[in-house]
C-alpha cells in the first residue's frame, strides 16, 4: 500500500507548539536562586550562553527543586547545540513538576530528532495528558497520531485522533489526520470525505495553495485508490509544492496503465508468465478498456499452452479497440493462431474482417497465401488456385513464386485440373520445393 503523507506533515503541526513552547516567559521566581536566575535570563538575551548556564547552575544550586530554573537552563543548552545535557535539564524539570507540559514536548522533539519514537510517543502522550488548554491539547495530539502513524500504530492513533475530534472536530489538521489514518486501513472513501471536509473549514478558505497541498494530495491519493483517476489529477494539480511534487509524479507514474503495461512485458519477455499477468491486471484495474493488455495476456496463455484462452483475449482486446487500423492487425493475429489450431473456417473469417477494418491489408502476400492456405485445408480448391492467380500477378521474389505455385498445383491437381497442375509444377522447380514439384509432374505423367 502506497504510504499516506503524514510523514511530510509533522513540521507545520509543530510549528505552533514549537512557538508556543519556546517563547514561555521568563519564569521569575522569588527564592534565594532568583538572582541568579535573572542574570542568566538576561544573558541569553545577549547571546552569552556559557555565561548564562553558569548562572543557571548557581541558581540551582540554591534551589535544586525548582523547575523554572531546570527548564531554562535545559532550552539554552538545546540552543548550544547540547542536546545531551538538555534532555536531562528537562528530564529534571519534569521530576519536580510532573504537569509542566512544554518539557514534555521538547523532550518529544529531541527523540523525535534522533528517532527513538518510542520515547518520543510517550513524552507526547504526557503532555497531551497534562495539558489544560484544549487548543494545545490537540496540537499535541496531532503530533502524537503523526509518530504513531510513522511507527505503523494505526489503532493507537485512532484512538488520539477520536480524542482531537470531540475537542475540535472542525480543525482541518484533525480531519487531515482522520483521513490520513482512514487511508492507512485503506478505507478510501472515508478518508476522501475527511479530505474534502477539511478543505471546506473556513480557515484554509483564504490559506495559500501551498497550505493546502497535503490536503489535495491526500484527496487525490483516495480518488486514486477508488478508481477516479481524472479525479485524482485534477487534485494533484492544487497539490504541486513543495516535497509533494516528488510524491505526486510517482503516484502519476503508478497511475498509468502503460507503467503496468510496461513492466509486464519485461517480466514476459524474460518468460516470468506469472509475474507479466499479475502486472496486466493492475494495467487492466487502471484502465478497462486497455486491448494491448489483452493482446499479450493472450501471448502469455499461448505460452502456457491454454490457445482457448488465448482466443478469448484477443476477442477481447478487438472488442475493446476503438481504431480501425489497429482492429485489423488484432484480427491478423487471431488468424495466426487460429492457423495454428488448423481452424482454417475461422482463419478465413478473421482474415476478410481485417480486410474490412483495413482495406490496405488486402493487397498484403504474406495474409493472401495464409487465406490460400485455409482454402486449400478446406477443400475449396477452385478458390486458393482464384487466390494464388491474383498473388502470382504481384511482383514476387522467386522462392516465394515456387512456394504460391506449388500450393497452386497441388489445388489443380485435386480438382483434376491436369494441365493447369502441370503448368503449376513447372514454375515451382527451384529450392525447396523442387524435389516435390518433379516428384508431382512425374505423377501426373504417368512416371511416377
Amino acid at each position: 500500500m502506497q504510504k499516506p503523507s503524514y510523514d511530510l506533515t509533522l513540521n507545520r503541526v509543530f510549528t505552533f507548539c514549537a512557538c508556543f513552547l519556546l517563547s514561555v516567559s521568563p519564569l521569575l521566581g522569588q527564592g534565594p536562586g532568583s538572582k541568579s536566575f535573572a542574570l542568566a535570563e538576561n544573558m541569553v538575551k545577549q547571546n552569552r550562553l556559557d555565561d548564562a548556564i553558569r548562572q543557571y547552575d548557581e541558581a540551582i544550586k540554591l534551589e535544586p527543586s525548582n523547575f523554572k530554573y531546570w527548564f531554562q537552563k535545559g532550552k539554552c543548552e538545546y540552543k548550544m547545540g547540547k542536546v545531551g545535557d538538555s534532555k536531562e535539564s528537562f528530564k529534571r524539570t519534569v521530576e519536580y513538576r510532573p504537569n509542566f507540559t512544554p518539557a514534555y514536548a521538547l523532550l518529544a522533539k529531541i527523540a523525535k530528532t534522533e528517532k527513538d519514537y518510542p520515547n518520543a510517543i510517550y513524552y507526547y502522550e504526557e503532555a497531551a495528558r497534562y495539558e489544560s488548554d484544549p487548543g494545545r491539547r490537540v496540537q499535541y495530539k496531532l503530533l502524537l497520531v503523526n509518530l504513531l502513524l510513522l511507527d505503523n500504530q494505526v489503532a493507537a492513533a485512532k484512538k488520539h485522533i477520536e480524542e482531537a475530534m470531540a475537542i475540535e472536530p472542525a480543525n482541518p489538521n484533525v480531519l487531515f489526520y482522520v483521513g490520513e489514518i482512514a487511508a492507512a486501513e485503506e478505507k478510501w472513501d472515508q478518508a476522501r470525505q475527511s479530505y474534502e471536509k477539511a478543505l471546506l473549514a473556513e480557515s484554509l478558505k483564504d490559506a495559500p495553495p501551498a497550505d493546502k497541498a497535503k490536503y489535495y494530495y491526500g484527496l487525490g491519493l483516495s480518488l486514486s485508490k477508488l478508481g477516479d483517476n481524472l479525479g485524482a489529477r485534477k487534485a494533484w494539480s492544487k497539490a504541486n509544492f513543495g516535497p509533494y511534487q516528488q510524491l505526486i509524479s510517482q503516484q502519476m507514474l503508478e497511475t498509468n496503465h502503460v507503467y503496468y503495461y510496461k513492466l509486464a512485458v519485461s517480466y514476459y519477455l524474460n518468460s516470468d508468465y506469472a509475474e507479466a499477468d499479475r502486472y496486466l491486471n493492475q494495467a487492466l484495474g487502471i484502465q478497462k478498456d486497455f486491448s494491448s493488455a489483452y493482446v499479450l495476456k493472450a501471448k502469455i496463455e499461448n505460452k502456457r499452452g491454454n490457445a482457448d484462452m488465448a482466443l478469448s483475449n484477443y476477442q477481447k482486446a478487438i472488442s475493446i479497440e476503438k481504431i480501425s487500423s489497429k482492429r485489423g492487425q488484432l484480427y491478423i493475429q487471431l488468424a495466426g493462431l487460429q492457423a495454428a489450431r488448423n481452424d482454417h473456417h475461422n482463419v478465413l473469417t478473421s482474415l476478410d474482417q481485417a480486410v474490412k477494418e483495413d482495406v490496405a491489408l488486402g493487397a498484403r502476400e504474406d495474409l493472401q497465401y495464409m487465406k490460400a492456405r485455409s482454402e486449400y485445408s478446406l477443400g475449396r480448391y477452385n478458390d486458393a488456385v482464384t487466390t494464388l492467380e491474383k498473388l502470382l500477378a504481384a511482383n514476387v521474389d522467386t522462392k516465394s513464386r515456387a512456394k504460391y505455385y506449388f500450393l497452386m498445383g497441388m489445388a489443380a491437381k485435386n480438382m483434376s485440373a491436369t494441365e493447369k497442375a502441370q503448368e503449376a509444377f513447372k514454375n515451382a522447380l527451384y529450392g525447396p520445393y523442387k524435389p516435390a514439384a518433379q516428384l508431382e509432374l512425374e505423377k501426373l505423367n504417368g512416371r511416377g
